[in-house]
């Protein structure tokens, strides 16, 4: 029953032309500058790239998060890095002014904050598909194949503007501690689940709260 609940769910989602669209300018990505130019440092070919495309269900994001789960700072292996801001976390990871929340969390201990958002922009999700590349580029020696090639979503996201005085992660700070201790927490059992290896971890936050991990790598 989940299943066909999750199959409806999927299939009121889907636009034909949205979702070729979307494709299109994930594959497009795999012969942009970056990729060119990454390739040509580690002194490889177009022809040693694979990519697929991932379709998943975009979740409504009210933050979203990157996670070390050993400080890459410190390397201290039992203190998690991490940074946070609004919305959709392409303002975290493109090329969006100011800075995210930053934060670490030692085993036992609350989390400290290291730097509070100054970031002005978040990206309002939209009810979509989110098409994003997968690719054999990090498992190319010499290659940084590390968020070198686009995820798009079927629907644009609405850019918005942080008002600070109203952002609970800023404004609340008993809050802000216990949502910081359980993303810490959540990168901690992710880690474990791989066996242990620090991992470098990529997640959001719903409405409700809940936390999503969307993907997780080995920390380099």
């Amino acid at each position: 029953v989940g299943d066909k609940q999750g199959e409806r769910r999927l299939t009121s989602l889907y636009n034909e032309r949205d979702a070729w669209e979307a494709t299109k300018k994930v594959w497009a990505s795999l012969f942009g500058l970056r990729p060119w130019v990454s390739l040509a440092k580690a002194g490889r070919s177009f022809h040693d790239l694979n990519m697929a495309v991932l379709v998943q269900e975009l979740v409504p994001a009210k933050y979203a998060f990157v996670l070390h789960t050993k400080n890459p700072f410190t390397e201290d292996p039992n203190e998690v890095y991490g940074e946070i801001v609004p919305g959709r976390g392409e303002t975290l990871v493109g090329n969006y002014p100011g800075r995210a929340l930053s934060f670490r969390a030692k085993k036992g201990e609350q989390p400290v904050v290291s730097a509070f958002l100054s970031k002005s922009t978040w990206l309002r999700t939209q009810r979509c598909l989110i098409f994003r590349s997968d690719s054999n580029g990090e498992d190319l020696e010499g290659f940084a194949g590390a968020g070198l090639f686009e995820s798009i979503c079927a629907q644009e996201d609405v850019p918005c503007m942080v008002k600070f005085h109203r952002l609970q992660l800023i404004s609340d700070s008993a809050y802000r501690n216990k949502l910081l201790q359980r993303i810490a927490d959540v990168g901690r059992e992710v880690e474990k689940a791989f066996g242990g290896a620090p991992q470098d971890i990529e997640g959001c936050v719903d409405p409700q709260d809940r936390i999503f991990i969307v993907q997780s790598r080995p920390q380099v």
